[in-house]
């Protein structure tokens, strides 16, 4: 039992190699690129990461970072349960499915930087006006992905399940269809935060009142690429740990896809 807890780390470690390898040779490569060409358009690493503990320093970078926390949670949570209820509806309803569908298909191929014009218009261009943005790029992907996970449960469950007396609508929801749906429905929350991260950095840029947006709009403008890549680097950052987050929710719910696999076999 010892050897193996001793082992599991080693295997671990083994498994990053790899990945410090590449990285430490496309990073060297940038580092070499950027002090012998150009750097105005590709600044070295060394001076993006100069820049990224300036701007931290200077408290620019952890107030936009606040600011543009508070807008992705607030338009990604309201995303998260409108989605969910109009995808329930839409899922169990065919009257809905047959109204709605064509619709939210058609808001989920519009690209999320062509509504922003009209949502400030109609919305202002002060925090909600930014949130309804973001709420728009995500909330479709969690909608669509709960109406395919419920609609396409298997029927054999449904008709198990009235077998042993769960005749209600809720009943049927909480014991099979969301049970059978949650690898779809993590699947869109996964694509939803992607997008949520997208439409926050495309209302915070396109207005350029605060936020990482404003940081990259400004430096940009004015031609300083390292500050531009010191600004742009906490997107990725942000969206690597909400998918990381969103991982490790879908591990606890691990317990409810197995059931539903098991019942339908």
């Amino acid at each position: 039992m010892t050897a193996i807890r001793v082992s599991i780390p080693s295997w671990r470690a083994r498994g990053a190699v790899p990945h410090l390898l590449f990285g430490a040779v496309i990073f060297g490569t940038w580092e070499a690129y950027g002090r012998l060409g150009d750097s105005l358009l590709v600044p070295p690493v060394s001076a993006i990461l100069a820049a990224l503990y300036d701007l931290t320093l200077s408290g620019q970078l952890p107030s936009a970072l606040l600011e543009s926390a508070t807008l992705l949670a607030a338009g990604l949570s309201a995303a998260l349960v409108i989605g969910f209820v109009f995808g329930v509806i839409t899922g169990r309803s065919k009257v809905m499915h047959r109204t709605l569908s064509p619709f939210f298909n058609a808001l989920f191929v519009t690209p999320t930087v062509a509504l922003v014009p009209l949502v400030l218009i109609w919305f202002g261009f002060e925090f909600q006006g930014r949130v309804i943005v973001v709420f728009l790029a995500a909330v479709v992907a969690v909608l669509i992905s709960v109406h395919a996970g419920i609609r396409d449960a298997p029927p054999d469950l449904v008709d198990v399940a009235r077998s042993f007396g769960v005749d209600s609508e809720i009943g049927l929801l909480r014991h099979v269809l969301l049970r059978a749906a949650v690898p779809l429905i993590m699947s869109g929350i996964r694509l939803a935060v992607g997008r949520a991260v997208v439409g926050m950095a495309v209302a915070e840029v396109y207005l350029r009142l605060g936020g990482i947006g404003a940081l990259i709009s400004g430096y940009g403008a004015v031609f300083r690429t390292d500050y531009l890549f010191a600004s742009i680097l906490p997107l990725p950052i942000m969206g690597i740990g909400l998918a990381a987050l969103v991982a490790r929710i879908e591990r606890r719910f691990q317990s409810w896809r197995t059931y539903a696999s098991e019942a339908s076999e």
